[in-house]
Protein backbone atom coordinates (compact mmCIF):
# COMPACT_ATOMS: atom_id res chain seq x y z
CA UNK A 1 0.00 0.00 0.00
CA UNK A 2 3.21 2.20 0.82
CA UNK A 3 4.23 2.06 -2.79
CA UNK A 4 1.48 2.44 -4.49
CA UNK A 5 1.05 5.65 -2.55
CA UNK A 6 4.51 6.92 -3.22
CA UNK A 7 3.77 5.92 -6.96
CA UNK A 8 0.49 8.46 -6.66
CA UNK A 9 2.30 10.90 -5.03
CA UNK A 10 4.77 10.94 -8.09
CA UNK A 11 2.36 11.14 -10.64
CA UNK A 12 0.12 13.59 -8.94
CA UNK A 13 3.32 15.96 -8.73
CA UNK A 14 3.76 14.87 -12.48
CA UNK A 15 0.19 16.03 -13.61
CA UNK A 16 1.14 19.35 -11.75
CA UNK A 17 4.05 19.97 -13.76
CA UNK A 18 2.17 19.38 -16.42
CA UNK A 19 -0.85 20.94 -15.95
CA UNK A 20 0.86 24.29 -14.27
CA UNK A 21 4.33 24.32 -14.94
CA UNK A 22 7.25 24.68 -13.05
CA UNK A 23 9.57 27.66 -12.53
CA UNK A 24 13.01 27.29 -12.10
CA UNK A 25 13.67 28.22 -8.61
CA UNK A 26 12.10 25.00 -7.75
CA UNK A 27 12.90 22.74 -10.54
CA UNK A 28 15.22 20.58 -8.75
CA UNK A 29 13.07 20.24 -5.92
CA UNK A 30 10.15 19.05 -7.88
CA UNK A 31 12.24 16.43 -9.94
CA UNK A 32 13.60 15.30 -7.08
CA UNK A 33 10.17 14.52 -5.86
CA UNK A 34 9.13 13.11 -8.98
CA UNK A 35 12.59 11.19 -9.95
CA UNK A 36 13.76 10.39 -6.27
CA UNK A 37 17.02 8.68 -6.06
CA UNK A 38 17.09 7.79 -9.82
CA UNK A 39 20.59 9.05 -11.00
CA UNK A 40 21.00 12.42 -12.45
CA UNK A 41 24.72 13.54 -12.96
CA UNK A 42 27.89 11.34 -12.92
CA UNK A 43 31.05 13.52 -12.01
CA UNK A 44 34.73 13.09 -13.19
CA UNK A 45 35.99 15.63 -10.80
CA UNK A 46 34.09 15.12 -7.07
CA UNK A 47 33.87 17.74 -5.27
CA UNK A 48 35.75 18.03 -1.91
CA UNK A 49 33.09 18.17 0.64
CA UNK A 50 32.12 15.62 2.80
CA UNK A 51 27.98 14.36 1.78
CA UNK A 52 28.70 15.86 -1.43
CA UNK A 53 31.87 13.86 -2.60
CA UNK A 54 30.50 11.47 -4.51
CA UNK A 55 30.98 10.43 -8.36
CA UNK A 56 26.84 9.68 -8.48
CA UNK A 57 24.21 12.04 -7.94
CA UNK A 58 20.87 11.31 -7.29
CA UNK A 59 17.83 13.82 -7.72
CA UNK A 60 18.05 14.06 -4.24
CA UNK A 61 21.26 14.62 -4.09
CA UNK A 62 20.86 17.42 -6.13
CA UNK A 63 18.19 19.08 -4.19
CA UNK A 64 19.79 18.50 -0.74
CA UNK A 65 22.90 20.20 -2.15
CA UNK A 66 20.78 23.37 -3.91
CA UNK A 67 18.43 23.03 -0.60
CA UNK A 68 21.45 23.92 1.69
CA UNK A 69 23.42 26.12 -0.31
CA UNK A 70 20.27 28.48 -0.83
CA UNK A 71 19.58 28.16 3.18
CA UNK A 72 23.22 29.49 3.81
CA UNK A 73 23.04 32.02 1.37
CA UNK A 74 19.73 33.38 3.02
CA UNK A 75 21.23 33.20 6.54
CA UNK A 76 23.65 35.83 4.67
CA UNK A 77 21.49 38.23 3.82
CA UNK A 78 20.70 37.26 0.61
CA UNK A 79 17.53 38.74 -0.87
CA UNK A 80 14.99 38.16 -3.79
CA UNK A 81 15.87 40.44 -6.67
CA UNK A 82 19.68 40.72 -5.35
CA UNK A 83 22.62 39.37 -7.79
CA UNK A 84 25.08 36.56 -6.72
CA UNK A 85 28.34 35.96 -8.59
CA UNK A 86 29.10 32.93 -9.23
CA UNK A 87 32.61 32.49 -9.97
CA UNK A 88 34.20 28.91 -9.50
CA UNK A 89 35.89 26.28 -11.15
CA UNK A 90 34.11 24.24 -13.90
CA UNK A 91 32.84 21.26 -11.31
CA UNK A 92 29.51 20.67 -10.59
CA UNK A 93 28.97 23.37 -7.84
CA UNK A 94 29.23 25.89 -10.45
CA UNK A 95 25.70 25.34 -11.95
CA UNK A 96 24.28 23.94 -8.37
CA UNK A 97 24.99 27.43 -6.95
CA UNK A 98 23.59 29.65 -9.70
CA UNK A 99 20.37 27.23 -9.27
CA UNK A 100 20.81 27.81 -5.19
CA UNK A 101 20.77 31.99 -5.52
CA UNK A 102 18.05 31.08 -7.90
CA UNK A 103 15.96 28.78 -5.82
CA UNK A 104 16.38 32.32 -3.54
CA UNK A 105 14.96 34.51 -5.74
CA UNK A 106 18.39 36.42 -6.18
CA UNK A 107 19.70 36.43 -9.47
CA UNK A 108 22.56 34.68 -10.57
CA UNK A 109 25.46 35.67 -12.28
CA UNK A 110 28.18 32.89 -13.63
CA UNK A 111 31.23 34.04 -14.61
CA UNK A 112 33.79 31.96 -16.54
CA UNK A 113 36.71 30.27 -14.13
CA UNK A 114 39.34 30.87 -17.04
CA UNK A 115 38.01 34.85 -16.28
CA UNK A 116 40.82 37.55 -16.19
CA UNK A 117 41.02 39.45 -12.52
CA UNK A 118 40.06 42.75 -14.89
CA UNK A 119 36.93 40.95 -16.81
CA UNK A 120 36.01 39.72 -12.79
CA UNK A 121 36.10 43.36 -11.30
CA UNK A 122 34.22 44.69 -14.77
CA UNK A 123 31.26 42.20 -13.91
CA UNK A 124 31.21 42.43 -10.89
CA UNK A 125 31.28 46.49 -10.60
CA UNK A 126 28.31 46.14 -13.86
CA UNK A 127 26.12 43.82 -11.98
CA UNK A 128 26.52 45.51 -8.67
CA UNK A 129 26.50 42.41 -6.84
CA UNK A 130 26.62 42.52 -3.35
CA UNK A 131 27.50 38.55 -3.12
CA UNK A 132 30.15 36.87 -4.78
CA UNK A 133 30.35 32.76 -4.48
CA UNK A 134 34.07 31.86 -5.11
CA UNK A 135 36.11 28.43 -4.54
CA UNK A 136 39.31 27.39 -4.13
CA UNK A 137 40.43 27.58 -8.03
CA UNK A 138 39.31 31.03 -7.88
CA UNK A 139 40.26 32.78 -4.78
CA UNK A 140 43.21 34.35 -6.09
CA UNK A 141 41.36 36.22 -9.59
CA UNK A 142 38.58 37.00 -7.04
CA UNK A 143 40.82 38.73 -4.24
CA UNK A 144 42.33 41.24 -7.09
CA UNK A 145 38.80 41.80 -8.27
CA UNK A 146 36.61 42.30 -4.99
CA UNK A 147 39.09 45.53 -4.35
CA UNK A 148 37.56 47.54 -7.22
CA UNK A 149 34.33 46.11 -6.59
CA UNK A 150 32.69 47.99 -3.52
CA UNK A 151 29.32 47.32 -4.24
CA UNK A 152 30.67 43.74 -3.03
CA UNK A 153 29.73 43.26 0.36
CA UNK A 154 30.05 39.44 1.08
CA UNK A 155 32.19 36.38 -0.08
CA UNK A 156 31.02 33.10 0.32
CA UNK A 157 33.84 29.95 -0.02
CA UNK A 158 32.43 27.03 -1.93
CA UNK A 159 34.30 23.86 -1.70
CA UNK A 160 35.38 22.84 -5.20
CA UNK A 161 37.05 19.51 -7.11
CA UNK A 162 40.42 21.13 -6.47
CA UNK A 163 40.73 21.69 -2.28
CA UNK A 164 38.10 22.37 0.35
CA UNK A 165 36.68 25.76 1.28
CA UNK A 166 38.45 26.04 4.31
CA UNK A 167 41.67 26.52 1.81
CA UNK A 168 40.02 29.28 -0.52
CA UNK A 169 38.55 31.25 2.88
CA UNK A 170 42.39 31.59 4.63
CA UNK A 171 43.58 32.88 1.31
CA UNK A 172 40.98 35.47 1.33
CA UNK A 173 41.41 36.76 4.48
CA UNK A 174 43.52 39.72 5.02
CA UNK A 175 43.10 39.83 1.27
CA UNK A 176 39.74 41.73 0.98
CA UNK A 177 38.69 44.85 3.08
CA UNK A 178 37.84 44.23 6.86
CA UNK A 179 34.06 45.27 6.08
CA UNK A 180 33.84 42.64 3.27
CA UNK A 181 31.95 39.38 4.89
CA UNK A 182 34.03 35.97 4.04
CA UNK A 183 31.80 33.17 4.80
CA UNK A 184 32.84 29.53 4.95
CA UNK A 185 30.15 28.12 2.77
CA UNK A 186 31.03 24.85 2.50
CA UNK A 187 30.68 24.49 6.72
CA UNK A 188 27.74 26.38 6.89
CA UNK A 189 25.87 23.46 4.59
CA UNK A 190 27.04 20.85 6.72
CA UNK A 191 25.38 22.59 9.98
CA UNK A 192 21.26 22.06 10.19
CA UNK A 193 19.95 25.14 9.02
CA UNK A 194 16.15 25.56 8.33
CA UNK A 195 15.90 24.42 4.39
CA UNK A 196 12.72 26.51 3.92
CA UNK A 197 10.68 26.68 0.64
CA UNK A 198 11.62 27.74 -2.98
CA UNK A 199 11.68 31.58 -3.22
CA UNK A 200 8.18 32.25 -5.55
CA UNK A 201 8.67 34.85 -8.38
CA UNK A 202 7.16 35.31 -10.97
CA UNK A 203 8.45 33.08 -14.63
CA UNK A 204 8.69 36.43 -16.28
CA UNK A 205 11.27 38.00 -13.21
CA UNK A 206 14.93 38.52 -14.61
CA UNK A 207 16.47 35.26 -12.46
CA UNK A 208 19.75 34.85 -14.39
CA UNK A 209 22.39 36.88 -16.11
CA UNK A 210 24.67 35.54 -18.40
CA UNK A 211 27.19 37.96 -19.43
CA UNK A 212 28.54 37.99 -23.74
CA UNK A 213 31.64 37.28 -24.45
CA UNK A 214 32.77 40.99 -25.18
CA UNK A 215 34.53 40.14 -28.24
CA UNK A 216 33.27 43.56 -30.15
CA UNK A 217 33.43 45.77 -26.79
CA UNK A 218 32.54 45.71 -23.34
CA UNK A 219 30.75 42.13 -22.49
CA UNK A 220 27.13 42.84 -21.78
CA UNK A 221 24.66 41.24 -19.41
CA UNK A 222 21.81 39.43 -20.96
CA UNK A 223 19.08 38.93 -18.67
CA UNK A 224 17.33 35.83 -18.77
CA UNK A 225 13.88 34.93 -17.01
CA UNK A 226 12.78 31.64 -15.69
CA UNK A 227 10.31 31.06 -18.44
CA UNK A 228 13.39 31.88 -21.01
CA UNK A 229 15.41 29.42 -19.64
CA UNK A 230 12.88 26.65 -18.49
CA UNK A 231 10.76 26.92 -22.01
CA UNK A 232 8.30 24.06 -21.45
CA UNK A 233 10.56 21.89 -19.56
CA UNK A 234 7.88 21.44 -17.01
CA UNK A 235 6.86 18.92 -19.90
CA UNK A 236 9.75 16.58 -20.35
CA UNK A 237 9.87 16.39 -16.67
CA UNK A 238 6.83 14.84 -16.61
CA UNK A 239 8.03 11.98 -18.81
CA UNK A 240 8.51 8.70 -17.35
CA UNK A 241 12.15 7.71 -17.85
CA UNK A 242 12.25 4.17 -19.74
CA UNK A 243 15.82 3.51 -19.72
CA UNK A 244 19.32 5.26 -18.67
CA UNK A 245 20.28 7.73 -21.25
CA UNK A 246 23.39 9.24 -20.83
CA UNK A 247 24.79 12.48 -22.52
CA UNK A 248 28.53 13.61 -22.27
CA UNK A 249 29.23 16.84 -21.90
CA UNK A 250 32.83 19.36 -21.11
CA UNK A 251 31.54 22.48 -21.26
CA UNK A 252 31.35 25.37 -19.14
CA UNK A 253 28.49 26.09 -16.95
CA UNK A 254 29.00 29.83 -16.95
CA UNK A 255 28.05 30.07 -20.12
CA UNK A 256 24.32 29.54 -21.68
CA UNK A 257 25.45 26.25 -23.53
CA UNK A 258 27.11 24.54 -21.01
CA UNK A 259 24.58 25.64 -18.36
CA UNK A 260 21.68 24.51 -20.53
CA UNK A 261 23.41 21.31 -21.41
CA UNK A 262 23.10 20.48 -17.63
CA UNK A 263 20.15 21.62 -16.92
CA UNK A 264 17.82 20.81 -19.30
CA UNK A 265 19.00 17.17 -19.10
CA UNK A 266 18.47 16.38 -15.78
CA UNK A 267 14.75 17.87 -16.01
CA UNK A 268 14.22 15.44 -18.85
CA UNK A 269 15.64 12.18 -16.82
CA UNK A 270 18.75 11.77 -18.67
CA UNK A 271 22.07 10.99 -16.97
CA UNK A 272 24.05 13.65 -17.40
CA UNK A 273 28.17 12.28 -17.68
CA UNK A 274 29.93 15.84 -17.10
CA UNK A 275 33.63 16.18 -17.17
CA UNK A 276 34.89 19.30 -15.69
CA UNK A 277 37.49 19.71 -18.06
CA UNK A 278 37.88 18.91 -21.45
CA UNK A 279 40.11 15.60 -22.09
CA UNK A 280 40.65 14.46 -25.67
CA UNK A 281 42.14 11.23 -25.30
CA UNK A 282 40.14 10.55 -21.88
CA UNK A 283 36.73 11.37 -23.48
CA UNK A 284 37.69 9.26 -26.55
CA UNK A 285 37.92 6.48 -24.41
CA UNK A 286 34.66 6.78 -22.71
CA UNK A 287 33.07 7.18 -25.87
CA UNK A 288 34.08 4.12 -27.10
CA UNK A 289 33.37 2.43 -23.59
CA UNK A 290 29.67 2.06 -24.84
CA UNK A 291 28.05 3.43 -21.99
CA UNK A 292 27.61 6.54 -23.60
CA UNK A 293 24.78 7.15 -25.52
CA UNK A 294 24.93 10.83 -26.69
CA UNK A 295 27.82 13.58 -27.33
CA UNK A 296 27.40 17.36 -27.15
CA UNK A 297 30.52 19.60 -28.26
CA UNK A 298 31.80 22.80 -29.90
CA UNK A 299 32.96 21.82 -32.93
CA UNK A 300 37.43 22.69 -31.58
CA UNK A 301 36.11 19.60 -29.21
CA UNK A 302 35.60 17.49 -32.19
CA UNK A 303 38.55 18.58 -34.56
CA UNK A 304 41.05 17.37 -30.81
CA UNK A 305 38.79 14.47 -31.02
CA UNK A 306 39.81 13.50 -34.26
CA UNK A 307 43.41 14.45 -33.65
CA UNK A 308 42.98 11.66 -30.61
CA UNK A 309 41.81 9.27 -32.76
CA UNK A 310 38.36 9.00 -31.91
CA UNK A 311 37.57 8.56 -35.58
CA UNK A 312 39.08 5.26 -36.02
CA UNK A 313 37.90 4.12 -33.10
CA UNK A 314 34.23 2.15 -33.09
CA UNK A 315 31.69 4.42 -31.02
CA UNK A 316 29.00 1.99 -31.48
CA UNK A 317 27.52 2.60 -28.29
CA UNK A 318 27.06 6.92 -29.17
CA UNK A 319 23.48 6.65 -31.07
CA UNK A 320 23.95 10.82 -31.30
CA UNK A 321 26.48 13.54 -31.65
CA UNK A 322 25.45 17.53 -31.17
CA UNK A 323 27.59 20.25 -31.72
CA UNK A 324 26.84 24.11 -31.09
CA UNK A 325 27.93 27.84 -30.40
CA UNK A 326 29.73 27.67 -34.43
CA UNK A 327 29.58 25.85 -37.84
CA UNK A 328 30.14 22.40 -37.97
CA UNK A 329 32.33 21.01 -40.81
CA UNK A 330 30.10 18.59 -42.75
CA UNK A 331 33.34 16.43 -43.58
CA UNK A 332 33.81 16.00 -38.73
CA UNK A 333 30.07 15.80 -39.41
CA UNK A 334 30.43 12.57 -41.73
CA UNK A 335 33.20 11.07 -40.01
CA UNK A 336 31.62 10.91 -36.60
CA UNK A 337 28.46 9.51 -38.41
CA UNK A 338 29.97 6.58 -39.69
CA UNK A 339 31.86 5.36 -36.34
CA UNK A 340 28.39 6.16 -34.04
CA UNK A 341 25.52 3.82 -33.64
CA UNK A 342 21.69 4.43 -33.77
CA UNK A 343 21.24 1.05 -34.24
CA UNK A 344 23.20 -2.42 -33.73
CA UNK A 345 21.58 -5.43 -33.67
CA UNK A 346 23.36 -8.04 -35.48
CA UNK A 347 23.69 -7.82 -39.20
CA UNK A 348 21.53 -4.72 -38.52
CA UNK A 349 23.55 -1.45 -38.74
CA UNK A 350 22.87 1.82 -38.82
CA UNK A 351 24.92 4.64 -38.05
CA UNK A 352 24.66 7.87 -35.78
CA UNK A 353 22.63 10.54 -36.19
CA UNK A 354 24.27 14.24 -35.58
CA UNK A 355 22.37 17.25 -34.15
CA UNK A 356 23.58 21.40 -35.12
CA UNK A 357 22.36 23.81 -32.57
CA UNK A 358 21.88 27.34 -33.77
CA UNK A 359 21.24 29.82 -30.46
CA UNK A 360 23.24 32.14 -28.53
CA UNK A 361 22.75 33.85 -25.03
CA UNK A 362 20.23 36.22 -26.02
CA UNK A 363 17.71 33.03 -26.82
CA UNK A 364 18.52 31.48 -23.55
CA UNK A 365 20.14 28.96 -25.68
CA UNK A 366 19.10 26.96 -28.95
CA UNK A 367 16.31 28.35 -31.00
CA UNK A 368 17.03 26.24 -34.75
CA UNK A 369 18.63 23.00 -35.35
CA UNK A 370 19.64 20.69 -38.53
CA UNK A 371 19.38 17.35 -38.17
CA UNK A 372 21.45 15.18 -40.05
CA UNK A 373 19.68 11.30 -40.31
CA UNK A 374 21.83 8.20 -40.83
CA UNK A 375 22.85 7.78 -44.64
CA UNK A 376 22.10 11.59 -45.17
CA UNK A 377 24.76 13.76 -46.23
CA UNK A 378 25.60 16.74 -44.25
CA UNK A 379 24.28 20.17 -46.40
CA UNK A 380 26.72 21.81 -48.31
CA UNK A 381 27.60 25.39 -47.13
CA UNK A 382 27.84 25.02 -43.34
CA UNK A 383 24.90 25.54 -41.27
CA UNK A 384 21.66 25.06 -42.53
CA UNK A 385 18.64 24.87 -40.18
CA UNK A 386 14.56 24.75 -39.05
CA UNK A 387 13.35 26.63 -35.91
CA UNK A 388 12.58 25.06 -33.24
CA UNK A 389 8.85 24.74 -32.09
CA UNK A 390 7.81 28.70 -30.66
CA UNK A 391 10.33 30.33 -32.74
CA UNK A 392 9.96 32.26 -35.71
CA UNK A 393 12.68 33.79 -37.45
CA UNK A 394 13.06 36.13 -40.83
CA UNK A 395 15.48 37.30 -42.89
CA UNK A 396 16.09 41.37 -43.50
CA UNK A 397 18.47 43.87 -45.73
CA UNK A 398 19.77 47.03 -44.24
CA UNK A 399 16.12 48.55 -44.02
CA UNK A 400 14.81 46.16 -42.87
CA UNK A 401 12.38 44.72 -45.45
CA UNK A 402 12.30 40.63 -45.67
CA UNK A 403 14.73 39.65 -48.90
CA UNK A 404 14.00 37.08 -51.36
CA UNK A 405 14.80 33.21 -50.78
CA UNK A 406 18.62 32.74 -51.79
CA UNK A 407 19.59 36.55 -50.76
CA UNK A 408 22.01 37.06 -47.99
CA UNK A 409 20.29 39.29 -45.17
CA UNK A 410 20.51 39.36 -41.35
CA UNK A 411 19.16 36.56 -39.75
CA UNK A 412 16.47 37.52 -36.86
CA UNK A 413 14.38 35.73 -34.41
CA UNK A 414 11.53 35.62 -31.88
CA UNK A 415 10.45 33.55 -30.10
CA UNK A 416 9.85 32.11 -25.74
CA UNK A 417 14.03 32.27 -25.10
CA UNK A 418 14.52 36.02 -26.09
CA UNK A 419 16.37 37.93 -23.25
CA UNK A 420 14.65 41.05 -21.17
CA UNK A 421 17.41 42.96 -22.19
CA UNK A 422 21.01 43.89 -21.19
CA UNK A 423 21.61 45.16 -17.95
CA UNK A 424 21.67 48.91 -17.50
CA UNK A 425 21.06 49.07 -21.40
CA UNK A 426 17.77 48.14 -22.34
CA UNK A 427 17.32 45.99 -25.79
CA UNK A 428 21.30 47.67 -26.49
CA UNK A 429 19.69 47.97 -30.23
CA UNK A 430 19.91 43.90 -30.04
CA UNK A 431 15.77 43.84 -29.87
CA UNK A 432 13.38 46.20 -32.92
CA UNK A 433 9.85 46.28 -32.73
CA UNK A 434 7.78 42.94 -32.92
CA UNK A 435 9.91 41.30 -30.64
CA UNK A 436 12.63 40.50 -33.01
CA UNK A 437 15.88 40.21 -31.74
CA UNK A 438 18.52 41.29 -34.53
CA UNK A 439 21.13 38.47 -34.03
CA UNK A 440 24.18 39.75 -36.54
CA UNK A 441 24.23 37.06 -38.42
CA UNK A 442 24.08 36.73 -41.63
CA UNK A 443 21.87 34.02 -43.62
CA UNK A 444 19.68 33.33 -46.26
CA UNK A 445 15.91 31.24 -46.74
CA UNK A 446 15.72 28.31 -48.82
CA UNK A 447 12.93 28.34 -51.28
CA UNK A 448 11.81 25.15 -48.74
CA UNK A 449 12.07 27.87 -45.60
CA UNK A 450 14.99 26.30 -44.22
CA UNK A 451 17.80 28.77 -43.00
CA UNK A 452 21.59 28.66 -44.65
CA UNK A 453 24.13 30.71 -42.20
CA UNK A 454 26.43 32.69 -43.65
CA UNK A 455 28.56 33.93 -41.22
CA UNK A 456 28.58 37.04 -39.08
CA UNK A 457 27.45 40.56 -39.95
CA UNK A 458 30.90 41.70 -37.87
CA UNK A 459 33.16 39.54 -39.87
CA UNK A 460 32.38 40.05 -43.61
CA UNK A 461 35.49 41.07 -44.96
CA UNK A 462 34.71 44.23 -47.81
CA UNK A 463 37.22 44.00 -50.26
CA UNK A 464 37.06 46.55 -52.79
CA UNK A 465 33.16 46.49 -52.90
CA UNK A 466 32.88 42.94 -52.80
CA UNK A 467 31.46 41.52 -49.53
CA UNK A 468 33.52 38.01 -48.51
CA UNK A 469 32.22 35.60 -45.93
CA UNK A 470 34.48 34.15 -43.82
CA UNK A 471 32.55 30.84 -43.08
CA UNK A 472 31.93 29.94 -46.69
CA UNK A 473 35.89 30.47 -47.28
CA UNK A 474 36.53 28.29 -44.11
CA UNK A 475 33.98 25.71 -45.21
CA UNK A 476 35.57 25.19 -48.17
CA UNK A 477 39.24 25.33 -46.93
CA UNK A 478 38.48 22.26 -44.23
CA UNK A 479 37.32 19.70 -47.53
CA UNK A 480 41.04 20.14 -48.54
CA UNK A 481 42.21 17.08 -46.60
CA UNK A 482 45.73 18.48 -45.69
CA UNK A 483 43.86 21.17 -43.89
CA UNK A 484 42.08 20.41 -40.22
CA UNK A 485 41.24 23.55 -39.23
CA UNK A 486 40.60 27.08 -40.93
CA UNK A 487 39.54 31.08 -39.74
CA UNK A 488 39.40 33.19 -42.66
CA UNK A 489 39.40 36.94 -41.15
CA UNK A 490 40.57 40.53 -43.22
CA UNK A 491 43.26 41.96 -42.98
CA UNK A 492 44.21 45.83 -44.14
CA UNK A 493 45.28 46.46 -48.35
CA UNK A 494 45.99 49.76 -49.28
CA UNK A 495 43.37 49.97 -52.17
CA UNK A 496 40.79 47.83 -51.38
CA UNK A 497 40.17 48.00 -47.96
CA UNK A 498 40.79 44.45 -46.82
CA UNK A 499 41.40 41.20 -48.29
CA UNK A 500 41.06 37.98 -46.87
CA UNK A 501 43.79 35.94 -45.39
CA UNK A 502 43.30 32.65 -43.64
CA UNK A 503 45.44 30.85 -40.76
CA UNK A 504 44.87 26.89 -40.98
CA UNK A 505 46.14 24.02 -38.63
CA UNK A 506 47.38 21.32 -41.19
CA UNK A 507 46.40 17.90 -40.69
CA UNK A 508 48.90 15.25 -38.83
CA UNK A 509 51.84 14.64 -41.26
CA UNK A 510 51.21 17.56 -43.56
CA UNK A 511 53.74 20.26 -43.90
CA UNK A 512 54.08 23.63 -44.59
CA UNK A 513 55.23 22.71 -47.99
CA UNK A 514 51.49 22.03 -48.51
CA UNK A 515 50.64 25.40 -48.34
CA UNK A 516 51.54 26.28 -51.89
CA UNK A 517 49.06 23.57 -53.14
CA UNK A 518 46.23 25.21 -50.51
CA UNK A 519 46.46 28.57 -52.50
CA UNK A 520 46.04 27.18 -55.88
CA UNK A 521 43.14 24.84 -54.57
CA UNK A 522 40.98 27.45 -52.90
CA UNK A 523 41.80 29.82 -55.95
CA UNK A 524 40.00 27.23 -58.01
CA UNK A 525 36.58 26.75 -56.16
CA UNK A 526 36.07 29.90 -55.49
CA UNK A 527 35.45 33.66 -56.72
CA UNK A 528 39.17 35.55 -57.09
CA UNK A 529 38.23 37.87 -54.69
CA UNK A 530 36.84 36.09 -52.39
CA UNK A 531 40.21 34.01 -52.43
CA UNK A 532 42.40 34.24 -49.22
CA UNK A 533 45.76 36.29 -50.25
CA UNK A 534 47.74 34.84 -47.28
CA UNK A 535 47.61 31.03 -45.83
CA UNK A 536 49.30 30.72 -42.96
CA UNK A 537 50.34 27.74 -41.19
CA UNK A 538 49.46 27.83 -37.27
CA UNK A 539 49.88 24.94 -34.76
CA UNK A 540 46.05 25.09 -32.79
CA UNK A 541 47.37 26.65 -29.54
CA UNK A 542 48.65 29.89 -31.36
CA UNK A 543 44.67 30.42 -32.50
CA UNK A 544 42.94 32.56 -30.30
CA UNK A 545 40.07 30.36 -29.11
CA UNK A 546 37.45 32.00 -26.64
CA UNK A 547 36.07 30.09 -23.27
CA UNK A 548 33.49 28.73 -25.59
CA UNK A 549 35.70 27.19 -28.23
CA UNK A 550 35.17 30.17 -30.70
CA UNK A 551 38.13 31.78 -32.90
CA UNK A 552 38.68 35.46 -31.63
CA UNK A 553 38.79 36.86 -35.62
CA UNK A 554 39.54 40.49 -34.12
CA UNK A 555 42.87 39.31 -32.31
CA UNK A 556 43.48 36.55 -35.41
CA UNK A 557 43.32 39.62 -37.41
CA UNK A 558 45.84 41.67 -35.75
CA UNK A 559 48.06 37.89 -35.63
CA UNK A 560 48.12 37.84 -39.33
CA UNK A 561 48.42 41.33 -40.03
CA UNK A 562 51.50 41.68 -37.50
CA UNK A 563 52.88 38.26 -39.61
CA UNK A 564 52.62 39.44 -43.00
CA UNK A 565 54.04 42.75 -42.55
CA UNK A 566 56.71 41.64 -41.00
CA UNK A 567 57.02 38.82 -44.46
CA UNK A 568 56.63 42.16 -46.22
CA UNK A 569 59.56 44.10 -44.72
CA UNK A 570 61.56 41.03 -44.52
CA UNK A 571 61.00 40.78 -48.25
CA UNK A 572 62.02 44.79 -48.56
CA UNK A 573 64.95 43.92 -47.10
CA UNK A 574 65.96 41.08 -49.36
Amino acid sequence: MQEQTGWARVWAERARVIWGGVALAGAIDRAARIRGDAVAVEVTEPLSLPGFSMETWSYRDLARFVGRACAVLREAGVVPGERVVIYTGNALNAPLLALAAIRCGAQAVPINHKASADEVSYILRDSGAATLIVDPETVAGAAEAIGEAPAVVRVLVSAGARGGAAQGRDALQGEVAPEVLVIDLAARMLEPLPIGAPAEVSDDAVCAIFYTSGTTGSPKGAMLTSASLMQGAGAIMALPRLRSYRVLIALPAAHIMGFAATLLPILGGVVVRRWARFDAEAIRDELASGEVDAFLGVPSMYQLLVRAGATERELSGVKLFMSAADVMPGELIRDFKRVGRLVSLGPVQIPAAFVEVYGSVELSGAAMVRLSLPWMAPASGGFVGIPLPGYRVRIVDDQGRRVRPGEVGELQVRGPGLLRGYLGRGGGGAIVEGGWLRTGDLASRTWLGMVRFVGRDKDVIKSGGYSVFPAEIETRLQEHPAVEIAAVVGVPHPTLGAVPAAAVVLSEGRGEAELEGVTRWIGERVASYKAPRAIVAMVREELPYGPTGKIKKRLLSEVLSDRLRQVDEAGDRG
